[in-house]
């Protein structure tokens, strides 16, 4: 398998517009991705930070996602085989989420993290 192209790391936030404000004017981060519920920022250039403004993951505010992105398809269906010959568990297989336009699966590691194999549909990241 291929190595992935880079790691976003997603948040739950209660405040959209001041995440937005805080990472693009303070913390100088790039907005990348704007999907209306989440928002990805650029860290450097292969490192990202999203934030959702719905409930997602488990619920939990402090919750996790850890988000490992793939070149294609073909990739994080791999990337799902692999994970179930070794037993991991997975919530689904994977498959295309039109609200974000994406393809993708949800497993958890050893610690209760959740990590998300995922590919975008749209470029990504945007030149």
């Amino acid at each position: 398998m291929k190595p992935f192209n880079s790691l976003i790391t997603f948040l739950e936030t209660d405040n959209l517009e001041a995440t937005t404000k805080f990472y693009t004017s303070i913390m100088k981060c790039k907005l990348v991705v704007d999907q209306g519920l989440c928002r990805i920022f650029a860290i450097s250039k292969n490192a990202f930070i999203g934030f959702c403004s719905h409930d997602f993951l488990d619920k939990d505010k402090n919750s996790i996602c850890l988000t490992f992105v793939c070149s294609s398809k073909e990739e994080v269906d791999e990337w799902y085989k692999h994970l179930l010959v070794n037993k991991i568990d997975t919530k689904a297989p994977p498959k295309e989420n039109a609200k974000f336009n994406i393809y993708n699966f949800f497993a958890k590691d050893p610690n209760g993290i959740i990590i998300e194999v995922q590919y975008f549909l749209h470029p990504f990241p945007p030149e």
